[in-house]
């Protein structure tokens, strides 16, 4: 019965770990399509369909350890922050969405220089989240909080950038308020890996207890 029992401890390890690498994978293509402008809204779209059904998997197999393990300590730690970390792990694919469809309609207006940089530093930040997930490492975990702050800092300087092309009349409004907004999801996906690294400090700290 425990062997059987950890297995499916494993299992729901592995599954968190391939949902947070299908958002690495969405948010890898919305940076191609920020320096590239190629419109990648239908691969995007996919990895929110696998990160949504993942998401389905993880929950119901948490349901039926809950239901028929009744968990106790550290494994229920686990098991009640893969059911917080899936929301969380849910939405970075939308944010990623939600982006590609800007980027589309988006193909003329000039890039910060900055939003470059803060698109690369979430997309890290996701893969760094992935790996994590692999080991539920406290080091790890604590990494993505600091980068974090990297990530707001990128949206400030975003936003001063882009205030500063519309006063030079170097992008107008409709293109600014695209590029905000593009800014605006990035900083939403560092909030949501936020949101998973402090349940893999929540459940790492659990087993070492």
């Amino acid at each position: 019965m425990r062997k059987r029992f950890d297995e499916q401890l494993l299992q729901v390890r592995g599954m968190l770990k391939e949902m947070c690498e299908v958002d690495a994978e969405a948010m890898r293509l919305i940076e191609r399509a920020l320096a590239s402008r190629e419109d990648v809204s239908a691969p995007v779209r996919a990895c929110e369909r696998a990160a949504d059904e993942k998401e389905r998997e993880i929950e119901r197999l948490c349901m039926r350890i809950i239901v028929r393990q009744q968990p106790v300590a550290h494994d229920l730690a686990l098991v009640t922050s893969a059911v917080k970390m899936v929301t969380d792990l849910e939405r970075i694919t939308d944010q990623a969405a939600d982006i590609a469809d800007i980027l589309k309609g988006a193909v003329s207006c000039a890039v910060p220089k900055s939003l470059g940089a803060m698109m690369a530093s979430a997309r890290e930040m996701v893969e760094r989240c992935a790996a994590a997930l692999d080991t539920f490492s406290l080091d790890e975990a604590r990494a993505i909080r600091r980068a974090d702050d990297v990530v707001d800092g990128l949206f400030a300087a975003v936003k001063r950038e882009l205030a500063g092309m519309v006063d030079e009349k170097d992008e107008d409004g409709e293109c600014a308020m695209d590029m905000l907004m593009t800014a605006k999801y990035l900083e939403r996906v560092g909030d949501h890996v936020v949101n998973v690294a402090e349940w893999i400090v929540f459940a790492a700290r659990a087993e070492q207890e």
